[in-house]
């Protein structure tokens, strides 16, 4: 993958999925931790595992550096009574991840092996992508957008996804036909951002190819709120939820972006000074800027 998609992940999946350093249910009550990053291997939703998926799924527990309340290195039989603590209480995977945070849970990982895991998964969907098939055959390529909405749907999905269509599309590089085949549900919460996001992705590699700009980096359009969400986000500022509202806190990231370029901090999303210099500080840091 490109450079600029594999240092941009983390900022892109974040807001997504938030960033938790303890074990969880996910909505379909999948152990997880880490930034959505699922650790169970049983393979019916909402359901306790039989012997095999649950030796499977503290394998995968295992993968990480997990640390008791002290700091120390937790021991295996420490990872595993967390694990089936949280995965006995199914009942309260719809309350999200904060009923499972300590004292419900007793271990914890560093940001540093949150980052370290998210990376080799990564590298683990990147390896699967291309190994599957010739619709990804040519994965190495694509524009940078395209390959970050495809990597966004393994997030979610898992590398093995099936979508014929989208598949097809891709195999082709018409990436406006992706962006029409590439929803999936429930079309709620951050799966609705999720959607949103990766058939922009894909409209913008459109762009990238017809237009003739480089592959290698992430075009990103600041002609609305949403956009320029997603660009204070790649810069390290915080608007909150990419959803598109023009709300307080995306207001804030606003003037806390202004301040910092010597600029009147006035929130607007709509300032041309502050736009300007949005395109700017993109295009020294890996990125193309349209709509500006």
């Amino acid at each position: 993958m490109h450079q600029i998609v594999r240092d941009h992940c983390i900022p892109f999946n974040d807001p997504l999925e938030g960033r938790v350093p303890f074990m969880y249910l996910d909505q379909k009550g999948w152990v997880s931790t880490g930034i959505g990053n699922k650790i169970d291997q049983t393979v019916a939703a909402h359901s306790a595992p039989n012997p095999a998926e649950r030796s499977a799924s503290l394998a995968s527990a295992g993968e990480l550096r997990w640390l008791d309340a002290d700091g120390s290195p937790a021991t295996a039989d420490l990872v595993a009574r967390d694990w089936d603590k949280v995965k006995a209480h199914l009942h309260l995977a719809r309350q999200g991840h904060k009923a499972f945070q300590p004292p419900f849970t007793s271990l914890h990982l560093s940001d540093e092996e949150i980052d370290r895991h998210v990376f080799a998964k990564l590298d683990q969907m990147e390896s699967f992508l291309t190994a599957r098939g010739p619709e990804f055959a040519g994965f190495a390529s694509w524009p940078a957008n395209a390959q970050l909405a495809t990597l966004s749907m393994c997030w979610a999905l898992g590398p093995a996804f099936r979508f014929p269509r989208l598949q097809g599309h891709v195999a082709a590089r018409e990436w406006n036909g992706a962006a029409d085949e590439c929803h999936f549900t429930p079309d709620e919460g951050t799966i609705r951002i999720r959607n949103i996001l990766d058939r922009k992705h894909f409209l913008l590699a459109g762009t990238v190819e017809a237009r003739g700009l480089p592959a290698d980096r992430l075009a990103l359009d600041l002609s609305d709120v949403f956009g320029v969400q997603g660009a204070l986000l790649a810069l390290g500022y915080d608007p909150g939820a990419q959803d598109g509202a023009d709300g307080p806190r995306t207001q804030g990231a606003v003037r806390a972006f202004q301040g910092d370029n010597g600029l009147d901090p006035n929130g607007s999303c709509e300032d041309p000074a502050a736009l300007a210099a949005l395109s700017a500080r993109l295009s020294t840091s890996g990125f193309t800027a349209l709509g500006v």
